[in-house]
This record gives C-alpha cells, structure tokens and sequence, in this order.
C-alpha cells in the first residue's frame, strides 16, 4: 500500500489581503505567496522581478575553461563536445555545439549510446575521438565523475574541459578545467543550475559578460533543458526558463517549433514538460539519440518536421515498452510480500529495456511510496536506476554501498549504478542498512498543496490571478488545491482505452466535472456517495473557440482520514514483515482481539468479488478499532489459517471468506508467536 500525505499549510487571510494591497495583486496569489515563503513585499518583487544572471566567472574555474576554449578557436584545434542523451544533455550539447560552429571552430558532438554506452564518458569513446583527430573535449552535463575516462583522454594528449552540474564525488578529475557549481570550493551565488544552464553561463563567460546576448539565442534551448531536468525553477533557473518561452514563443528554431507544434496556443513550461522533453528523453532511450541534437539545430522546418515525427515516434514506443516493464516489476513486487515491505525496492529483470528503466523506477516510486530502484540484467552485468522519496539522499545510500559498484553517480533524488549481477541481493541488502541507520522511518511522499478551494472559485479569473507565478515546474509547482468533502456521484471512462476517469462531483449545491489521469473506473476505490477530499491544479482549456477551466485531479483521499495515524500504522507493519524487533506499543497497533477477527471475517464477503477499497474498510471497522496496520496483519492471520482467500492488491482488498466445517484456533497460529519474540527481541 502506499499512503500519501498531504500537507495543508495555516493561512493567515488577513495577512494575505494586507499583502494583496501592498503589492497590487489578486488575494489569491498573495495567499499563494504567503504558503510558499514570499511574506513580504520585497520577496514578491524578488520572485516576480527580471535579475540578470549572476557573473559566470564566480564558477570555479571558469576562468581556465574559457582560456583553454579560446585557445583551440584561435588554433582551430579539433573540439568535441561530450553530451549526454537526455533532454538536459542535448539541449546542452545543442546550445555549445552552434554556439562554436558560428565561431567557425572545427567541432563535432559526441552522445554516448543508453544501451551499449551508458551514462557519461567513457574509454572506447575516448579512443574514438582520438582516432577523429580531437584534441579538446567539452564535457555538457556529465564529467563530474570521469577521473579514468579523462586521466586516459590526457595519456593521448586531448584536454578535457568539464561542465557538469551533478555531485562530484570525494576526487575531482584532473581536467584543463572543471566547472561545476557544486564544488566544495565554487563561489557561485546560484548552485541549481541544470547541464544547460552551466553551457549557457560558459557562452556568457565566453562573451564577455554579454548575457542578454547569449539570452536572446540560445534561452530556448536551456530552458527545455532546465525544464527537461527538474532543478528548482527559482532564482537564476526561473529567469533563464523565462527568457526562453519568449525566444520560444517567436518561433524562430524551427526544430524546437516542429517537436512542440504549438498551434498558436504559445509556450509554457509544463508543454515543454509534457512535450518536448519527452519527445527528446524518448530518443536517447529508444534509439540514436544524436538525431535530437541534430532536429535542435537544423534550419530547415521540412526537414526538421521529418525529424520530429521520429521522435513522436519514439516516444510512443517509449510509452508502449515503459507499461509493459513497470506491469512487470509491480508483479514482482507485489508477489514478494517481503520485498514490498523493504525501505527501499530494488527490482531486477532479464534483459529490460536500459532506456525505460529510470521512468519504470518513478513509477513505483509512485505506487509504492518508497525509493526504488530498477536494474537490468544483461550476461553478468546489471545497469539501472533509482528514483527517491524527498527527505532521503539515494546517492548517499549509494556511496555507501560503492565497494559492490563499478560505476556510480546521481543527486539526493535520483542515482544510476553498474553493477555485477552477483552483487544484485547484496547492493539491496547495503542499501536497506544504510536506510535502517540513517532514517529509520523511511519518509512519506508528500503531496504539498497551497490552499483549500471552494467549487464556486473555480474560473477563469482565478486561472489568471495564477499566471504571474509561472514558468511552473521543480521548486516552484504548479499551484495544487484541495476540494474537501466532495459528494462522488458519478465515474465515466475518459478515451477508447478507458483507463482515464472523469469524475462527476458536488459540493455546496455545485456539480463539477474533473478528470483522473492513470485510473479507470475500474480501479476507481471509491463507490458512488462517497465523501471525498481532491487534490487538483486548474488549467485553461479551449474548445471551439471557448475558453473554460478544466480540473486535474492529483490524488483522492476519503474525507475524514487520518493520513499520518495510517502510516504510522502501516509502517509498524511492515517492520513486522521485516522481522525487526517491536515495542510493546507497536505490537499492540497490530494484534487483534478474537472479537475483531471475527467482526472483519464476517465483514468479508463470502468469494472474493469486486475489490473493496482499503481505506473504505478501514473507516467501516474503525469503531470496532482497528488501525490499517492491524486491518492489514489481521487479513494475513486469516488467511494463513485458511480461513480466507485473496489479500491487499495495491490500495484494494478483494478477499472472501472459505467455509470451514470445524472450529480453527487463530490463536495458534505462527505470525503471533512471531509477533511476541520480536516484542521480546526489543
């Protein structure tokens, strides 16, 4: 099960109308600025003002990076600029690569494979740039890492100048130069910036200084990038994100304007998210991801066309094998009761599919609550993903477990690893160990929502009074309201497919529509009449020429729950699946009485049939006290003495009772003598 917490944080309506008129906006949006941390006059201004971006030569070394450039422009030296294969990646290799052919340099572009290659640089890439004659190598969004690749890459007489913006690990490379904001070291002002952003600071630093200029030609593409990468979109990021839906909006790089296909409808930071960034990633993992840099900068719209429906065409395949593989590691999840209750999952599969494995990791991040990771097995090497819950460093859990890795990188949300296959079960075994000493309680995610709704302001004046909080994106979300105590009274099918819900609510004496994306009727956990909370963001939508608001809804929770209280509950029992010691206070959250087994045994229905929602049950049997915790250890007693079939699938239960023709002692059973000894082992 995977519960999310929602957090509502206290408004003060007074100081945000007192907000309001100091700084001449909508109550709304003061009120958005207040929940965020913008309580006074001067941080609005911050947050709404156009800053200039800080001077780039505050970066460590960027003064030897820019003099090292120069020097193979005035040789006209060989220069090859090292990318990576995501969308951060491409647009960063895309913004250096023109930049340097319009300086009439001799340059061409390296983006190493996903599948035979892997992430960063690497020795047979070296070489076959050494072959190619290159004498300067730029590394755009890796490098960091790359001691053996660029200690090699020097053995052959070819420089490397770094640009990366991930962790660097304990040993810095010994490269011409390494910039990277996030060294011990660096005196930027601003150490969020994405792979593009670090590219576009070096064009600034290459220029002189001259950042509108830099601004006005490539800001279309480090906004994509910045975007692509999920850094905070505040400070330098949001002004960078800014400029680049302007560029963006003038339609002036065709391939960018084949792949977003605009319509006219104009640009924003969630179309890059859902549009562009996709359509980039899904080259990289399903085939020749050059071909991304090379539709961002052709200047040709009939070709750049052609192009862009290739990638369409690989993000559809994208779409097709990520559902498949995320179907099967959810199997393998979900038939392993012990693996499911580990802190972290670490899922493994002959031969998936490298490009998807990083999506598949967020899923069952998602589904699951927990930081997963995701490997693929190949012969006796596995590669793969990992994907964490905030509050919980992963590149931290994986440095500790770097003696079993030969090769490692990442930031606190996100980590890659290549491992030996041998190493699989001990890598997840080191990981759950640093999570047990480190944190405990593994943390929730937590869904963070802005402030309550009222059906009545759901309209088009309330969607504008929100435009001036955009680009939204990474730090600064998209705005997430909460519509409590909703009457359901309907759930249709959205598409031919129908695995989207349109939900047909009231409150207050209004009827309103919103629409769940991921969830069918069928998996729907809610029957109609039910009292529901909704999480929703509002967007504009536009049909035949009318514009209305259409609601997005981000999660469903039934009205009255005690989110933490289930948790907490839900967590003691997965110690227990564990076989981690007790307290005396935790094995009772999860023992029941004979009475309780019977009130929950005669509650089930006779054959397992429709699925009965977890949370639904829960509040059915909370007067008779049960917790989820006991609900959940309580159907694992009844089913182990073969009193009922079926069990928990995901937020549902479908369990039905066996007839029986003589009396069972539960009592003797084995999970409760397991309960006592770990009680005694604490």
């Amino acid at each position: 099960m995977n519960i999310k917490l929602w957090d509502l944080p206290p408004l003060d309506k007074e100081a945000a109308v007192n907000l309001a008129k100091d700084c001449g906006i909508p109550p709304l949006l003061a009120a958005l600025f207040m929940v965020r941390g913008f309580s006074d006059q001067e941080g609005v201004s911050r947050l709404l003002s156009r800053e200039r971006l800080s001077d780039p030569y505050q970066m460590k070394d960027m003064d030897r990076a820019v003099a090292r450039i120069r020097r193979a422009l005035e040789d006209f030296e060989k220069i090859a600029i090292y990318g990576d294969y995501d969308a951060d990646g491409v647009t960063a290799t895309a913004i250096l690569y023109t930049y340097l052919r319009g300086k009439n340099a001799d340059v061409s572009f390296y983006i190493p494979q996903r599948d035979g290659e892997g992430y960063g640089m690497n020795l047979s890439a070296v070489d076959t740039l050494a072959r190619e004659g290159v004498e300067l190598i730029i590394t755009v969004d890796n490098g960091i890492s790359a001691n053996q690749e660029i200690a090699y890459a020097k053995s052959l007489g070819i420089d490397v100048v770094v640009t990366d913006h991930h962790q660097p690990h304990e040993e810095i490379p010994e490269a011409a130069a390494v910039v990277d904001a996030h060294q011990m070291d660096d005196q930027s002002p601003f150490r969020e910036l994405s792979g593009a952003g670090v590219a576009l600071k070096l064009l600034i630093a290459l220029e002189d200084g001259n950042a509108e200029a830099i601004l006005a030609q490539y800001a279309d593409l480090a906004a994509v990038g910045t975007v692509g990468d999920s850094v905070p979109l505040l400070g330098e990021n949001r002004q960078i994100v800014l400029a680049g839906l302007e560029q963006i909006n003038q339609r002036r790089r065709p391939g960018l304007d084949a792949i977003l296909d605009l319509n006219g409808d104009g640009a924003t930071s969630t179309k890059l998210a859902f549009s562009a960034v996709p359509c980039i990633n899904a080259t990289g993992r399903m085939g020749a991801p050059e071909r991304a840099v090379r539709l961002l900068t052709y200047e040709d719209s009939q070709n750049a066309l052609a192009l862009a429906e290739e990638l369409r065409g690989d993000n559809r395949r994208r779409k097709a094998v990520e559902a498949q593989l995320t179907a099967q590691a959810c199997q393998i999840v979900e038939e392993n009761p012990g693996l499911a209750a580990e802190r972290i999952l670490v899922v493994a599969g002959e031969n998936w599919h490298h490009g998807v494995v990083g999506i598949v990791a967020s899923r069952l991040t998602e589904r699951y609550g927990k930081p997963c990771f995701v490997l693929s097995c190949e012969g006796d090497s596995a590669r793969g993903s990992g994907r964490s819950v905030e509050g919980f460093s992963l590149f931290q859990a994986v440095s500790a477990c770097k003696d079993l890795l030969e090769r490692y990188g990442g930031h606190p949300m996100a980590a890659g690893v290549t491992l030996p296959v041998e190493n699989i079960p001990e890598f997840a075994r080191g990981l759950n160990r640093f999570a047990q000493l480190n944190c405990p309680e593994m943390p929730a995610l937590t869904l963070r929502l802005d402030c309550s709704l009222k059906p009545a302001a759901i309209n088009l004046e309330t969607l504008a009074a929100l435009e001036p909080l955009e680009p939204f994106g990474a730090g600064n979300a998209q705005p997430l309201f909460a519509i409590c105590g909703v009457e359901l009274k309907g759930v249709r099918p959205v598409g031919s497919a129908g695995i989207h819900s349109r939900l047909l609510c009231r409150r207050d004496g209004r009827s309103f529509q919103c629409v769940l994306f991921g969830v069918g009727p069928g998996d729907f956990p809610y029957p109609l009449g039910a009292r529901i909370d909704l999480a929703v963001n509002l967007q504009l939508n536009t049909y035949r020429g009318e514009n209305s608001v259409e609601i997005l809804v981000r999660d469903v929770k039934l009205s009255g729950l005690d989110q933490r209280a289930c948790l907490k509950s839900l967590r003691i029992y997965e110690k227990f699946l564990r076989q981690e010691p007790l307290s005396p206070q935790e094995a009772q959250e999860l023992s029941p009485t004979r009475e309780q087994l019977a009130v929950l045994y005669k509650t089930l229905p006779l054959k397992p049939g429709p699925a009965l929602g977890a949370e639904l049950l829960l509040s059915s049997l909370a007067p008779q006290g049960f917790t989820l915790g006991r609900l959940l250890f309580s159907l694992d007693l009844l089913r182990q003495a073969e009193l009922i079939q079926g069990g928990v699938r995901g937020n549902f239960i479908s369990a039905g009772r066996i007839p029986v023709e003589s009396k069972v002692d539960i009592f003797a059973s084995p999970m409760l003598a397991q309960l006592k000894d770990l009680q005694k082992a604490v």
